[in-house]
């Protein structure tokens, strides 16, 4: 039973303001700047919601619980986005706890919303090649168009054969990038499970990443320590990758496109061209194998049926 208001003791203005403080406590423990992002958008959004629906004291289950139904009736919101939020407003709860705000936590057995596996479908062969096919540079281009295609290809390719994510591949810098080693390979200094990892590239993506770099050094930008840089300049960001690839895309005729869904691909590739599972969650930085159950569902009907085809077992 939830205790009484009294004993919770944090008004709604008061907990506004002490969400800045959490956020500095959680960039002392070395959290990374997206679950920064992700922590502070759950626990404003929470609060936001009290403050229009009238709850004046947000650290109660059942302002808690009402909060959750209204993100999935009424925002609609999917229920790993819901899980996310909850977890957010969960460690702003356990924070205030640890500091002495609140004399008790009912939140600490708040159950998880339910999660509705969608099938993500990987790109075929045919769409991948529709994908480069797009990003070829017609004669006579500016050289700004160039090397937007140059970029743009290769960042194609390194997300259909590796598989890492978005985040990652904008993080590299130009000594991550060790496309002219004899097994050609790119350095991930930090995932988003806070451990690097190094990604086997093939010898035709090193070969895409090395006409990138001189399209690069021809715009001048040899001097800048990110690899992957916008048309003017400046570290490429993730709306500008959304931006460049959805384009790419929409030209390859590939409808509901965006960049995790490479991720998807890239597993599946794997998997289908006969590599292990241990060695496809190495390369992915996955830790759990329900992660990569997780990204390999949608085919994995497929692969069986093409792996039983190779064993043959019916020859008795």
């Amino acid at each position: 039973m939830e205790r009484q208001s009294s004993e919770l003791g944090l008004s709604l203005d008061e907990t506004r303001e002490l969400v800045d403080d959490w956020l500095v406590h959680l960039r002392g423990m070395g959290k990374s700047d997206g679950t920064l992002i992700a922590y502070r958008r759950g626990a404003t959004q929470y609060l936001t919601f009290c403050a229009e629906h009238g709850h004046d004291e947000p650290i109660r289950r059942r302002v808690l619980s009402a909060w959750l139904a209204y993100l999935r009736d009424e925002k609609r919101m999917q229920g790993y986005t819901a899980r996310s939020r909850l977890t957010a407003v969960r460690q702003f709860a356990k924070w205030l706890l640890d500091e002495g705000e609140i004399d008790f936590n009912p939140f600490t057995d708040m159950s998880q919303p339910a999660v509705d596996e969608k099938l993500v479908e990987p790109l075929t062969p045919e769409q991948i090649k529709a994908m480069l096919k797009a990003c070829e540079t017609t004669k006579g281009a500016t050289p700004e168009r160039v090397y937007v295609d140059a970029r743009d290809m290769a960042l194609v390719h390194v997300l259909a054969e590796t598989g890492m994510r978005a985040g990652e591949v904008l993080a590299l810098k130009v000594d991550d990038v060790r496309s002219r080693e004899a097994s050609p390979f790119l350095v991930v200094q930090r995932s988003k499970n806070r451990r690097g990892r190094t990604v086997p590239i093939s010898a035709q993506c090193a070969e895409r990443l090395n006409r990138y770099a001189r399209a690069r050094r021809r715009r001048g930008h040899a001097d800048s320590h990110e690899f992957w840089l916008a048309a003017r300049g400046g570290p490429l960001q993730y709306a500008g990758l959304y931006d460049a690839l959805t384009k790419r895309a929409d030209a390859a005729g590939i409808p509901g496109w965006h960049p995790h869904r490479m991720r998807h691909t890239a597993a599946h590739r794997w998997l289908a061209a006969g590599g292990s599972e241990g060695g496809l969650m190495s390369v992915a930085g996955w830790q759990s194998p329900q992660m990569l159950m997780r990204y390999t569902r949608a085919q994995a009907a497929a692969r069986a049926a093409e792996e039983a085809k190779r064993l043959n077992l019916g020859e008795l």
